[in-house]
């Protein structure tokens, strides 16, 4: 494969404007959920992604088998360690804020597609975000082993 800077990453003028979708594939253990991690902390610095008001990351194998997730179950589970008295309330903010823009402004980073239940890849949140049925807006780095990604 061809070696390319995280600048790069998110360069590409996709065909749907202010929509990026984008897959990161790579056989197990090459490093793809350090990628994730890395590309969040360097949004959190201002290095990384700066035309996006948020960034989400949401490891998939995490999530239950359940088909009514929400925006604000994704949310959720990237700042269950938040300690702060506010740890109720900022996925509910956070979700409003992303469901009201239809998703404008946010970038969801989603790791490990090939882990995420099969009977969810089809029916399910994420699938419409994926899809664009929900928050059509939204852009998403997906990361994936090759043998999961097919349907991406």
């Amino acid at each position: 494969g061809k070696s390319i800077s995280l600048q790069e990453i998110l360069e590409y003028e996709p065909v749907q404007p202010r929509r990026k979708r984008i897959l990161l594939e790579g056989e197990p253990g090459i490093g793809k959920s350090t990628l994730t991690k890395h590309l969040c902390y360097k949004f959190a610095e201002g290095t990384f992604a700066s035309e996006y008001k948020l960034v989400i990351r949401v490891v998939l194998r995490g999530l239950t088998s359940d088909t009514t997730l929400s925006v604000e179950d994704l949310v959720r589970s990237c700042t269950s360690d938040v300690g702060t008295s506010l740890k109720k309330e900022i996925p509910s903010l956070l979700s409003q804020f992303i469901s009201s823009n239809d998703g404008d402004g946010t970038l969801f980073i989603m790791d490990g597609y090939d882990e995420f239940p099969e009977e969810l890849q089809e029916i399910s949140l994420v699938a419409d975000i994926l899809n664009g049925k929900t928050l059509p807006q939204s852009s998403f780095i997906i990361t994936s082993r090759p043998r999961a990604s097919a349907p991406l």
